[in-house]
């Protein structure tokens, strides 16, 4: 009779056993409490700059790079730079780094054009170890700051080779003055040999040629621009020989050189109008940043052209 109770007293212990491994199996397999966050991945705390003593002022701005350009400058210097620069850049802003250094924000006063859009950038100066004299130290040109010493070459390079081109066009312009005199010389030569008699064009356009000569041997300018004007002004009157003597037309030899004088014209007109483009171009870069730093202290001054374009 007590082999039930026995068999109940194993049932309770074995059911007591596996409840205790399933509470020790599900302890084991609990995750370990998280850790508290962290602070690591905060940025660490920006230095504050350092403003000096002696804080730089709009003028001494201007007079800082006035004193690096004068430094560079061969001859015994340029004066008025500092109201020069004044009146091609404005200073938009000041700020100062951690060592003290203060960055000037500059801007160009010349406004957008085809060629260059206004812009802005930025100069490092140092603070002056005694007195009150900031020096120029640093230029930013794109995303890159340079030693200021680094811009004098590099500006007078691209200056140089800008008013070259304007004493090279000026030169073509003069070039294909001359040949056009020639070209018409050799269609009123022509037309006299036709018709036997000496068209009226002959004598100006022979005064015209030979003024330009001599005004461009001693680079008088103004006689030179007077003989083109003259020269020019005889164009329409060689050009209508034709209508006037109708013999002319019928003669190839006399078509083909008022062809060759057409096309003639036509090159004095566009080397004048290049001319004028190349002095453009380089008067333009005097108010552009960075040449608008040195260029009128390194004696870069602006050309008037001696014609127009049209």
């Amino acid at each position: 009779m007590r082999k039930p109770e026995i068999l109940s007293t194993i049932a309770v212990v074995i059911f007591a056993s596996l409840a205790g491994w399933s509470a020790m199996a599900q302890t084991r397999q609990a995750p370990p409490p998280k850790a508290p966050p962290t602070n690591q991945s905060s940025p660490p705390a920006q230095a504050a700059p350092v403003v000096p003593a002696k804080q730089i002022k709009r003028d001494e701005v201007f007079f800082a790079i006035e004193r690096v350009v004068s430094s560079k400058n061969n001859d015994a210097g340029v004066s008025g730079i500092t109201a020069e620069l004044d009146g091609v850049i404005e200073i938009t802003g000041i700020t100062y780094r951690t060592d003290g250094k203060a960055e000037v924000t500059i801007k160009e006063r010349t406004p957008s054009s085809a060629a260059f859009t206004n812009k802005s950038t930025q100069l490092v100066f140092v603070p002056p170890v005694t007195g009150d004299k900031w020096t120029w130290a640093e230029f930013k040109d794109g995303a890159r700051f340079y030693a200021a010493d680094r811009l004098f070459p590099f500006a007078q390079t691209e200056l140089n080779r800008r008013k070259q081109a304007t004493t090279n066009s000026w030169n073509t312009f003069l070039g294909a003055v001359a040949k056009q005199g020639e070209a018409a010389s050799k269609v009123l030569d022509t037309a006299k040999a036709l018709l036997k008699a000496e068209p009226p064009q002959v004598q100006p356009i022979l005064a015209s040629r030979k003024a330009l000569a001599e005004a461009t041997k001693e680079n008088k300018y103004d006689d030179i621009i007077a003989a083109y004007n003259d020269l020019s002004g005889q164009t329409e009157s060689v050009l209508s020989l034709g209508d006037t003597y109708t013999d002319l037309k019928a003669n190839d030899a006399y078509l083909r050189l008022i062809d060759e004088f057409k096309n003639s014209v036509n090159v004095t007109n566009a080397a004048r109008k290049n001319y004028v483009q190349s002095v453009d171009a380089y008067n333009e870069l005097l108010v552009r940043l960075p040449f608008a730093l040195v260029a009128y202290g390194l004696q870069y001054t602006k050309i008037e052209a001696k014609v127009t374009a049209e």
